[in-house]
């Protein structure tokens, strides 16, 4: 099966994401990155954004990105923990503010970003031998 070349990255956020996209090689992922000449930022508030560039069958992820991007999601580390466990919805965090987006009109590039990065980010975090990916959760 053909498969998408991701380009490694040299700083923390850009791995853990690179770290993520590679888990994942089926065919499902492979056709859902294949020519999708995307953009896409993800700005984590603690940390720092990260621009995800989709080129054919490459992504690559480059920190601090100042290129306009097609998508802009900012969002705190606790939620972007709570969305990849399943704790939340994109749309339920998207709703109560806790994920902004810019550029939510093009919902057909957000719908195919969940399908690429959400679904990897909880197959990664169904993997029980994986767990280092969780960081400390509020439970009551």
């Amino acid at each position: 099966m053909p498969e998408i070349k991701l380009t490694p990255p040299n700083d923390l956020l850009s791995v853990s994401i690179y770290t993520i996209l590679s888990y994942r090689k089926d065919e499902e992922f492979y056709n859902l990155v294949k020519g999708w000449n995307k953009t896409i930022t993800i700005d984590v508030k603690e940390l720092y954004p990260i621009t995800m560039i989709f080129m054919g069958d490459e992504v690559r992820l480059v920190p601090n990105s100042s290129k306009k991007s097609d998508l802009k999601i900012l969002m705190s580390i606790h939620t972007l923990m709570d969305v990849a466990y399943g704790r939340k919805s994109m749309v339920t965090a998207f709703l109560s503010r806790k994920i902004k987006i810019k550029g939510i009109l093009k919902i057909k590039t957000l719908l195919r970003f969940i399908k690429i990065v959400v679904k990897s980010m909880k197959m990664v975090a169904e993997d029980p031998n994986l767990n280092y990916f969780e960081v400390e959760k509020v439970t009551k």
